[in-house]
């Protein structure tokens, strides 16, 4: 029993490993010499992760929704560690939306039987999410 709780944990670390590495490698790449643009923040970027977290998880057979869980818990970690007090409360509600997208993720899984689909359900919430967010920032600057 404890062998196969070890295995499925290496599992998940490896899919979030990639998963994480893989969107910090394309979000600096595409983002190099500008601010990201709505086009990256609002649709290439949470394909790319959505994509990421979910293949990478079915690639190497970790649970889908510990892999996006990780994702967030990776995501804060760097959110943390770049910005002060609103670090904190950025990588709090990172790990809880890659939650909630972990969770979309795996239900549309369930249904559908198609990763696609699952991956694309999850990257549209991800992407209105980042409306969301950036709204509520941009009020809050306004005001």
């Amino acid at each position: 029993m404890a062998a196969v709780f070890l295995a499925v944990a290496l599992r998940a670390l490896l899919a979030i490993a990639l998963a994480s590495g893989s969107a910090l490698v394309f979000n600096r790449a595409v983002s190099k010499n500008a601010r990201p643009g709505a086009l990256l923040a609002f649709v290439l970027g949470p394909l790319v992760e959505e994509a990421a977290k979910t293949g990478f998880a079915l690639a190497v057979a970790a649970p889908l929704v510990v892999a996006h869980i990780g994702f967030g818990a990776a995501e804060a970690a760097y959110d943390a560690a770049g910005r002060r007090a609103s670090g904190i409360a950025a990588g709090a509600m990172s790990l809880v939306s890659h939650g909630v997208f972990g969770v979309v993720t795996q239900q549309v899984l369930t249904i559908t039987r198609q990763p696609l689909a699952a991956v694309l359900a999850a990257a549209v919430l991800h992407a209105v999410w980042n409306l969301v967010i950036v709204a509520l920032a941009e009020a809050g600057h306004r005001s």
